[in-house]
């Protein structure tokens, strides 16, 4: 992982040192789920994408809220990684003269922060951004968000050590040559948020979804016709089943009804989707006690509701629980999330054909 502070790969544009052109709307194009009211980056791996002829670019930011960790991806190499966005343009290093494809995503989640895109400006000339034909949205919770995945346990959670483009369905999307958003946040369950003391009384994820940045108003999000996902990939209902000292378990056809209504909901929506639920691998048939057995609940959760909604295409992906050697808080690592992407990848490609 290459880290850069912002000295380097960030600098304020002035008209002495880079002559600009603003760009139009239409020069540069928004990934993941951006309201294009606020052009606000809240949920992982929401950036922009451009393409432009020249030797530098700069994607001009402000209304930054916390600290936000950035991948930045020039021609498709490796990225650079920008820890901390401190309302500073993210600025490409001198490129050699020629054509050029740039795009960020962001690595951390909405509670660790947020900022706005103003414009993008170049020394050059802008060519078209053209998004992939395939889509994959993923709906998901901590694992699907990347939650310590750069860490080494013991360790606490950064927006730094978040690292969404890692993650099982942004690999996954990457592999399959798919343009990808992900709705993801810590933390949130299907009927009941991660058991806290006092109790977390913020809505769980389906409320969370409707929302089209992560910050807006419930059933603010559109669903627009020009990004209409060809496979929907769901993970939830780990948070669910967290209850020691807190509360009572879970009741699974609590989960069995909530996932239902969910995938009918988005359903309405995407007409054509083809959903993919996936299992947990923070979850296991041992802990907390065996009589739980969370990880076969849980997976009896799933399958119940694909074969109640068989007239949906829904399909199964079993993550097996993961191992040893895991991320913050035990949240699964590069390697556990990188075997996620395989099967999800295997899943779609049978499904779909890709």
């Amino acid at each position: 992982m290459k880290v850069f502070t912002l000295a380097f790969v960030v600098s304020v544009v002035t008209a002495a040192s880079l002559p600009t052109l603003r760009c139009r709307d239409s020069t540069y194009r928004f990934v993941g789920r951006v309201n294009p009211e606020t052009k606000e980056l809240t949920w992982p791996s929401t950036g922009v994408a451009f393409s432009f002829t020249g030797t530098t670019a700069s994607i001009n930011i402000n209304s930054v809220r916390g600290t936000a960790s950035v991948s930045l991806y020039i021609d498709g190499n490796e990225p650079i990684v920008i820890p901390s966005i401190d309302g500073s343009p993210i600025r490409t290093p001198t490129l050699p003269l020629g054509n050029h494809t740039v795009e960020i995503r962001k690595r951390s989640e909405t509670n660790f922060g947020t900022f706005r895109i103003t414009n993008v400006t170049t020394d050059g000339t802008f060519a078209p951004s053209v998004a992939p034909t395939r889509k994959i949205e993923i709906i998901g919770d901590s694992i699907s968000v990347g939650y310590g995945l750069d860490g080494v346990l013991p360790c606490t959670d950064t927006a730094l050590l978040q690292n969404n483009p890692k993650t099982y369905g942004a690999v996954a999307a990457q592999a399959l040559g798919a343009d990808y958003s992900v709705v993801a946040w810590s933390g949130k369950g299907l009927v009941r948020n991660y058991a806290s003391n006092p109790p977390d009384t913020q809505p769980p994820m389906p409320v969370v979804y409707t929302r089209y940045g992560a910050n807006d108003e419930d059933d603010s999000f559109t669903f627009p016709s020009s990004w209409v996902p060809d496979a929907v990939v769901i993970n939830l209902g780990t948070n669910d089943f967290s209850y020691l000292n807190v509360r009572e378990p879970v009741n699974p056809a609590a989960l069995i009804e909530a996932l239902s209504a969910l995938i009918e909901s988005i359903h309405a929506q995407y007409e054509d989707a083809q959903f993919f639920l996936v299992s947990s691998p923070l979850l296991s048939d041992y802990w907390p006690t065996i009589e739980d057995a969370q990880k076969t609940t849980h997976i009896r959760v799933l399958q119940t509701v694909i074969e109640r909604l068989d007239a949906l295409k829904i399909h199964f992906v079993d993550w097996p629980t993961q191992g040893s050697d895991v991320g913050c808080d035990y949240h699964p690592n590069e390697a556990t999330q990188a075997q996620g992407a395989d099967l999800l990848i295997e899943a779609i490609q049978t499904a779909l054909g890709w």
